[in-house]
Parts: structure tokens; sequence; C-alpha cells
């Protein structure tokens, strides 16, 4: 009896954790992650390397963008700063962060020309270069449009992985409520 006592609890548990991790996006919680976001800017003042070294990350694969947060000297400070909030761990900020940018890329996109979604800008721009190259444009112009392009291929993979990160329960809330996370979004 005791082992089922042991293994419904930790399953109640893992439930729950899951659960917290992944509830609905709602006004309560974008507040609680503005609130968060602001004191993060200020964090990112202090520690400089922590900003520089989360320019380079892979949103599609959280794991190790947490995995950088947590071997970074800010991550006292991180965890000071969660413990005063409606988030429990880096995971769940994480979550969340990834989860209002995917929703507010999604909305975004919904408002643009069906012909320009993210491959077919990376097209346009792979184009470009062509004609560039073609034209013997100076190697200065070409080499600034190839950065610009590796560039946004990375901007691209990151809000395809956020974008396939957020629920539609998620991305109709955004939509529904976009003014007002832009509003509350705004204030950092």
């Amino acid at each position: 009896m005791k082992k089922v006592s042991i293994f419904i609890g930790v399953t109640l548990m893992v439930l729950s954790a899951f659960s917290q991790a992944e509830q609905a996006l709602s006004k309560e919680l974008i507040t609680s992650f503005q609130k968060i976001s602001a004191k993060w800017e200020i964090l990112e003042a202090s520690y400089p390397e922590l900003s520089a070294s989360l320019d380079d990350v892979d949103l599609s694969q959280p794991e190790k963008l947490i995995s950088q947060l947590k071997n970074s000297k800010a991550y006292p400070q991180i965890k000071s700063i969660l413990a005063g909030s409606d988030f429990a761990t880096i995971e769940e900020y994480c979550n969340v962060a990834t989860r209002v940018m995917g929703g507010m890329m999604a909305h975004q996109m919904q408002s643009m020309p069906e012909s320009m979604n993210v491959d077919s800008m990376v097209q346009m721009l792979k184009q470009n270069l062509q004609q560039m190259k073609a034209s013997n444009a100076p190697s200065s112009m070409v080499a600034g449009i190839e950065k610009q392009l590796v560039d946004m291929e990375k901007n691209m993979k990151n809000m395809k992985a956020a974008m396939e990160n957020t629920s539609e329960a998620d991305k109709k809330f955004i939509s529904d409520n976009s003014q007002w996370i832009m509003s509350v979004l705004d204030k950092n």
C-alpha cells in the first residue's frame, strides 16, 4: 500500500509541475512575466556578459538556454528575482517567454500578406544576394548582405521554434489581447 501512495504522490507532483509549466496564458501571467522582464533588463545592465551570451542562443533548444542561464554568474540573482514572482523556476519563465514571443510573432505574421512568410523573406534576400553577385557589386556590400542573411536565417529559425512552441489557445489569447499585451510589454 505504501508503494501505491508513493507512486500516486510522485505522479501528482509531476502532473502538477507539468500543468503549472503549461498553464494557459492569461492577463495575470503576462503581467507577472512583464514584471520579471523589467527586472531582467536591470540585471542585464549589471551582467552585460549575460546579454552577450544569450544573443547566440537557439530558441529551438531551450535546454541549452536554461543551462547557459544556470551556469552564468547572474544565476543567483535570477533565482532571487524568480523567488518573488509567480514563476517557481527559470524553466517556467523561459517557457512563458517563448510562448509569448511565439504568439506575438504568429499574430504579426497573420497581418502580413500571404506571400510574405518566413521562408519567402529568406528566399527574397537570397535572390537579392545572387543578383548583387551577378552584377559584380562591391564585395563589402555583398558581405553585408551575406551577414544579414545569416542573421535573418537564425532569427527565422528562432521565430519558427517559438511559434511551434505556442499552443493554439495561447495564439488565440494573444490575438484577442494583442493591443493590451503590447501596452504591458512596452512598459520595460
